[in-house]
């Protein structure tokens, strides 16, 4: 099991702060401070001292180490193709790679190399912050930035989709990928020393710094006295005393509610305070003998507060509300029987009230007769409104109507009428006035309880709530009233009552004082709690998140850590470390200063460091240059893989960048050394470094390379060539290029324009010329002095003497000199102007340096 794999193991139980760290770190390395303070946002998560964010899942995601683990078979990578929006890469290239030997990616500034570079660094396993992968600005485009990227082992190939968001293949992740920017992550500088830390290490050493920093917040934010608010210092002899002393993270907030004063409560405190003083200023009969004198005061006041209040109940309401309904009901039933008994009559309102006052009135008069007679009066009697003798019709009339006087449904609507008229009379003629207790109630009322203020609003409230009962319609919703007077009246009576009751001696009184004096301390507490609320909220949460930050706290202990460092540093891991690096170092010369490596352990601190032997002081930090210390990155880069005993491919994006010539060489020497072990593929812009790339290819036995150019055009970049850049072109291949350019000259000879032909021409003659400065350099010269050289190989000179014969300058000068004058490098006077070189001619120039070549090659 890999060490990495250990540390994947150990994580699995642990807090999810701790595990999301192990996760940064092993994707970036060294972690900076806005990670760092992730984790502390994460564990105060965790731990429900804030909310859980929408993210929060992600974080309790198990550790993985793709990439990381002991290594299956060798991934190599083969391709890269149908890039879909990502930066101007254009979407139908195939960047096709060899799975063996050195890759050369080169492209100027612009052509789309570092876009490529970016995809991979997000696809395969490197160490630090990658840059995002961005889409094409200039396109409005909603595509999803993606890619193909064709990997293979030695059995089989396989296409993996690459999106910024997919899963991590575990295959591409056995790739890794060096640049500038990881390079720091490989090199340590401390304490004047320059050093390398190996990864497994570094991750713990990550861990552990993570711990410390939320070790430090939390106890920065638990300093004495940060964030509790002062209270006011109250007797714990009262039960608010005793809640607010002992306030924890267990206190429950909605307990602080039952120990607040009521509106009612702060009203009580001065009358208390007062009769306190009455108590003790007075013997108890004198008290007894006052209070049932207030008490018969009260009395009066709070029966007509209750009786206007239960004439004006909601009781009442209904109950007057189920009399008209009563009445309109019984109603209806009379309206029937009239509708049917009294119809078609020539006189309208016939069994109305005044018809019925009428009637009575006919009857009345006819009992007052000394002969007493019936009403109504039958066939053939008198009427006692008309005089006249009623005839049979009318007879007939007058009793329907006698029957429809006597019926029951008319009687009992009368009744209900009647007693809907008179409640509702009642409840007009209510006098809603306490003026004749204004006394009393000046008497009952303090600063504190506004006793005036509170009749007023009742009555106030009365007022209305009787024009609710006045409305003929019942179906709005009845005012509401606070009877809290009521409520004090009735507590105040029987307090009073209370107390007389209570005062039977001197032992009595002195208890009674005791009682109310201990009443008062409480009442006092409850107000300090009200005046004190919003503050004794803030400190419940605040010791509840106290709490919950000593329980984090308590997981930032880094013992745990130490001891799996502890294990992990022993002879197993970092001797095999320790072995490669200096055998890398060794590799790229490093002999300005003496170097030795050393391993110290202080916490999880692990470090593998580079000391100068003969100094006094550890300052490699300080006088090694960019080159070394990049040289020193790529040997902690090469170390790890070869200590770990990996064969998959490796990449680097610019890794000589801004390195002078020694160091491109070391690099490149070395790389190409690789390349002997592994697919190593490197992405450059540096011509320089690929022409020594070359080189050392051609000098290094059983290495092969595979160039590819990248180039763009006014929309995109990203567009592959095989065909490596001019300038690096051995002139074997450039000839090649020089013949396939004479096709197509031929071809505008025989079927374009003049001046087609003319400009082609030029071009033609201006690669000509390079290509003989080139032959004289590589060729006729054995490359001992070259252009971009890094020294004169004088060793190759020896392959000259006696090697070079009047023939060879003849060829050259006149090559040169038909390029010199065909070619279109200077500005010619008009009248001086040479005609273009027939095609006969050019097939001349071209055959005269390839056969020079051909002669060349053969003496040596």
């Amino acid at each position: 099991m890999q060490p990495i794999e250990k540390i994947v193991e150990w994580a699995k139980d642990k807090p999810v702060f701790w595990r999301h760290a192990v996760k940064l770190a092993l994707t970036k390395g060294e972690l900076t401070e806005k990670q760092y303070n992730l984790i502390w946002i994460i564990a105060q998560m965790e731990y429900g001292v804030i909310a859980k964010g929408d993210v929060y899942p992600l974080y309790e995601t198990p550790v993985t180490a793709s990439g990381l683990i002991t290594e299956v078979s060798e991934i190599n990578l083969s391709s890269i193709t149908d890039v879909i929006n990502v930066g101007s890469l254009a979407s139908n290239q195939n960047l096709n790679l060899s799975p063996t030997g050195l890759n050369i990616v080169y492209g100027d500034n612009g052509t789309g190399k570092s876009t490529y570079a970016r995809i991979l660094k997000h696809a395969c396993l490197t160490r630090g912050d990658v840059a995002p992968v961005l889409g094409n600005v200039f396109l409005n485009s909603s595509e999803e930035p993606s890619a193909k990227l064709t990997v293979c082992d030695d059995k089989d190939s396989l296409v993996v989709d690459w999106t910024k968001t997919a899963e991590a293949d575990e295959n591409l992740k056995s790739i890794r990928v060096f640049d500038t920017e990881t390079a720091s992550h490989y090199v340590s500088k401390k304490e004047g020393a320059l050093g390398y830390k190996p990864f497994v290490l570094k991750i713990l050493d990550s861990l552990s710094r993570t711990l410390d920093y939320v070790k430090r917040q939390i106890e920065e934010e638990t300093m004495p006295g940060n964030g509790i608010q002062q209270l006011p210092i109250i007797s714990v002899d009262s039960e608010a005393g005793k809640y607010i002393a002992d306030l924890s993270y267990q206190t429950s907030v909605e307990d602080v509610e039952t120990h607040v004063a009521t509106d009612d409560e702060l009203g009580q405190i001065k009358p208390l305070q007062q009769r306190i003083y009455e108590l003790k200023s007075r013997t108890a009969s004198t008290i007894r003998k006052e209070l049932k004198l207030k008490c018969s005061r009260v009395i009066p006041l709070l029966k007509k507060l209750q009786e206007l209040n239960t004439t004006l109940s909601e009781n009442a309401f209904s109950d007057l509300k189920s009399l008209k309904d009563d009445a309109v009901s019984k109603a209806e039933l009379a309206k029937a029987l009239q509708n049917k008994v009294l119809s078609n009559l020539p006189f309208n309102g016939v069994g109305d009230s005044k018809w019925q006052s009428l009637w009575d009135a006919a009857s009345s008069f006819a009992q007052s007769q000394i002969q007493s007679t019936e009403f109504p009066p039958q066939e053939s009697e008198n009427c006692p409104l008309c005089l006249q003798e009623v005839d049979k019709s009318s007879a007939i009339k007058l009793a329907g109507f006698k029957a429809y006087v006597a019926d029951e449904t008319v009687k009992n609507s009368d009744k209900a009428i009647k007693k809907y008229k008179l409640a509702k009379k009642t409840i007009e003629d209510l006098a809603i006035d306490v003026t004749d207790y204004d006394p009393v109630i000046e008497e009952l009322t303090t600063n504190e309880n506004e006793f005036t203020q509170k009749v007023s609003n009742f009555v106030k409230a009365l007022t209305n709530r009787r024009n609710c009962f006045l409305k003929d319609d019942f179906s709005e919703p009845l005012i509401s009233i606070d009877n809290k007077v009521i409520v004090y009246c009735e507590n105040l009576i029987t307090e009073l009552t209370n107390d007389v009751n209570k005062l039977v001696d001197d032992e009595a009184h002195a208890n009674l004082i005791k009682e109310k004096e201990q009443l008062l301390l409480e009442l006092k507490a409850r107000k300090v709690v009200r005046d004190n609320k919003v503050s004794i909220l803030k400190n419940i949460t605040r010791y509840i998140f106290e709490n919950r930050l000593q329980h984090i706290l308590g997981e930032t202990n880094t013992r745990k850590v130490t001891t799996l460092s502890n294990e992990l540093s022993k002879a197993i891991l970092i001797e095999p470390l320790v072995k490669c690096f200096k055998e890398e170092l060794d590799k790229f010369g490093f002999d300005r200063f003496d170097v030795e490596v050393k391993t110290r352990g202080s916490s999880v601190e692990q470090l593998a460091k580079l000391a100068i032997v003969q100094g006094s002081k550890n300052v490699v930090a300080e006088v090694a240059s960019e080159g070394e210390q990049r040289c020193i990155a790529i040997a902690c880069f090469l170390a790890e893989i070869l200590s770990d005993g990996r064969k998959s491919a490796v990449i680097f994006d610019d890794p000589v960048n801004s390195l002078d010539h020694r160091w491109r060489e070391d690099i490149g020497k070395r790389l190409v050394e690789e390349s002997l072990e592994r697919q190593v593929i490197i992405f450059t812009h540096d011509i320089v470094f690929y022409k020594y790339l070359l080189e050392c290819v051609d000098k290094t036995a059983g290495s092969a390379v595979t160039q590819v150019r990248l180039d763009r055009n006014r929309k995109h970049t990203g567009l592959v060539d095989n065909t490596p850049p001019w300038d690096a072109l051995p002139i074997k291949t450039r000839i090649g290029q020089l013949k396939n350019s004479f096709q197509a000259l031929d071809k505008v000879d025989r079927t374009g324009t003049e001046l087609e032909y003319c400009q082609l021409c030029y071009s033609f003659y201006n690669m000509l010329r390079e290509s003989w400065e080139r032959l004289v350099e590589e060729k006729l010269f054995n490359n001992v002095v070259t252009r971009f050289g890094r020294s004169i190989q004088t060793q190759r000179i020896t392959k000259l003497v006696g090697d070079i014969i009047q023939s060879d300058y003849d060829s050259i000068e006149l090559g040169m000199s038909n390029c010199s004058t065909f070619f279109q490098g200077h500005d010619t006077a008009t009248g001086l102007q040479q005609r273009p070189r027939k095609i006969i001619e050019v097939k001349a120039d071209l055959d005269l340096i390839g056969n020079l070549l051909i002669d060349l090659n053969k003496r040596r």
